[in-house]
Order: C-alpha cells, then structure tokens, then sequence
C-alpha cells in the first residue's frame, strides 16, 4: 500500500505535515483562528450584556482558537500499487 497526502479542497499532491497547499491555497488553519478570535472577541462586550452567553462565547472561542494547532491542510488517503 501507498499513502498519499493530498490536499482537502483540491485533491492535489501535498508533503507531509504542510500547512497550506501550494496549488490552491487552502490554509485550514488560518480560517479556524479568525472564527475562534471572532467568537472570543464577540464573547467580552456580551458578558457585560448576558455574561452567561458571554462567558460561553469567550470560552468555545478560545477553544477554537488552541484547537487549530490539530487542524491540517491535508487528508491522507490509502491507496494500493
């Protein structure tokens, strides 16, 4: 069996462990920490508003925000030679 990395929006060869594809751009990573940052930053002036709602935004977005480190710009397929 060969493995194969490829990218998860276009499907094109990448190496192994990269952060973005070469070919169409496609960076996981960056996209997940700006809507992690949006949802942290929407969840301070909102726990002044609800600080229950607040205190949950800031809270799921900082998980977004440290959960990108485990996002990866590729999918690794199985195929057969």
């Amino acid at each position: 069996m060969v493995s194969v990395d490829s990218c998860a929006a276009c499907d094109e060869p990448l190496e192994a462990g990269a952060s973005s594809c070469p070919s169409c751009g496609n960076a996981p990573k960056r996209t997940v920490r700006k809507k992690g940052a949006f949802t942290f930053v929407a969840g301070i002036p909102l726990f002044f508003l609800n600080p229950p709602i607040g205190v949950i935004l800031a809270i799921v977005g900082l998980f977004v925000v440290f959960g990108a480190w485990f996002v990866s710009a590729n999918r690794h397929v199985d195929g057969s030679s």
